[in-house]
């Protein structure tokens, strides 16, 4: 079954998203794809991030920003869930 309002895409995502950007619309979000995270920022196609930093440490995972390089954000809005949760809300610009 569908998404409703969902478009299978078989061309390269990077031109895909720049494509849509330059178009009229609404924001573009992703969850849960780190890959394509790192693909979009590389090309420098993200305005905006919005973390959620749980309230748990782990010793190992994969980087937000690859490379070690130092990335300047402007932190836009800070919320708390009830789980203790933090929601970031950044500018790239």
């Amino acid at each position: 079954m569908p998404w409703q309002g969902s478009v299978v895409v078989s061309e390269p995502m990077v031109g895909y998203v720049r494509a849509l950007k330059e178009a009229e619309g609404g924001d573009i979000g992703v969850h849960a794809s780190l890959t394509l995270l790192h693909a979009l920022l590389a090309e420098g196609l993200v305005d905006e991030l919005r973390l959620v930093v749980p309230p748990t440490l782990a010793g190992r995972g994969r980087p937000l920003f690859e490379g070690g390089a130092l990335r300047r954000l402007t932190l836009l809005d800070v919320a708390r869930t009830d789980g203790g949760a933090l929601l970031l809300h950044d500018t790239m610009r």
